[in-house]
């Protein structure tokens, strides 16, 4: 009877042990990378990992930053990443070159921007003849200044010269020295623009274009071997864009923490566009991807053989 009652025992002692073993290897480390340092899903995840979302899911997720769409994707092909969160066009772009690549859900879909010109430029005309900065040839906001000023009923090849000068801030210091006459800043950093005495002359965020400014983005390859990651990822997701949405404070708080602005104005406005532009259900924007592929043949025929499933692979979306 003891024989029976100590091997007993000894069997519970077990099965804890690989029940704890077990609890413990369901944690997923995963890389997952933004192009800015206060993207929404920078400010997403990070909220939901504050909230315990994350850690009902059973994750892990290191955001790191990695200025440039380009130079991103190239991290996530070359495997230092696990999923990358990124402007649509350098998606596309990478795609047509036979990247494997998919994306799994949309995290911008509208065209967030306000287009700024430096003091002293308050009309269209007066662009003429200036430099635009972009971040790089082939990028989004290479995309979105060139609409601005067809928009503005200007001729993009002829009627400005567009520079690449980098990121958000990089392009808001430029202006502010006078390196470039005008660029494109997401609502907060154009609020800054705007108090150092620049001049709006097109608010994209008011016309409610619709646009991948950014995505979800993976490998074929991590998505065929991880479904199971995928799928938890992807409900973590969902449900860190509800709290995002619903929990104003705490979004605000964390982009100025992330952004480095002390000024809460900035980060609300920036909240607010951003939760505006965030699918409720995580799910990309077809007419968004349709519109950049059409920009993209332009330049590339190619692209007027894709047809948007076709970059997208929705299946692990809860």
């Amino acid at each position: 009877m003891a024989i029976r009652t100590s091997l007993f025992a000894v069997a519970i002692v077990a099965v804890l042990a690989l029940t704890q073993s077990e609890s413990l290897g369901q944690t997923t480390k995963l890389r997952l990378g933004v192009n800015a340092p206060s993207t929404t899903s920078s400010v997403l995840f990070s909220l939901a990992r504050n909230a315990g979302i994350l850690q009902r899911h059973a994750l892990d997720i290191e955001v790191v930053y990695i200025a440039g769409g380009t130079l991103s994707l190239q991290a996530l092909i070359g495997k230092s990443l696990d999923l990358l969160d990124t402007g649509g066009t350098p998606f596309l772009h990478a795609y047509l070159k036979g990247a494997q690549i998919k994306i799994i859900a949309g995290t911008t879909n509208r065209l967030p921007y306000t287009f700024v010109a430096r003091s002293g430029i308050a009309s269209p005309e007066q662009l003429k003849g200036k430099k635009l900065g972009i971040s790089r040839f082939g990028s989004t906001d290479d995309f979105a200044i060139k609409l601005a000023l067809s928009e503005l009923g200007l001729d993009p090849k002829s009627d400005a010269s567009i520079v690449q000068v980098g990121g958000p801030p990089a392009r808001l210091s430029a202006m502010k020295s006078g390196a470039i006459d005008g660029t494109l800043l997401t609502t907060a950093l154009a609020l800054v623009a705007l108090k150092q005495g620049s001049n709006v002359l097109l608010d994209f965020t008011e016309r409610r274009i619709e646009y991948q400014l950014s995505a979800l983005v993976s490998r074929e390859e991590f998505l065929r071997d991880r479904p199971d990651t995928v799928k938890r990822f992807l409900r973590a997701f969902v449900e860190g864009i509800q709290y995002y949405k619903s929990h104003k404070e705490q979004a605000i708080k964390k982009t100025m923490e992330l952004a480095k602005v002390s000024d809460p104005e900035i980060a609300e406005a920036d909240v607010k566009v951003r939760a505006a532009a965030l699918p409720d259900d995580g799910r990309p924007t077809v007419k968004g991807l349709q519109l950049a592929l059409k920009d993209i043949a332009e330049i590339d025929p190619k692209a007027k053989t894709i047809k948007v499933n076709e970059v997208m692979d929705l299946n692990f979306l809860p």
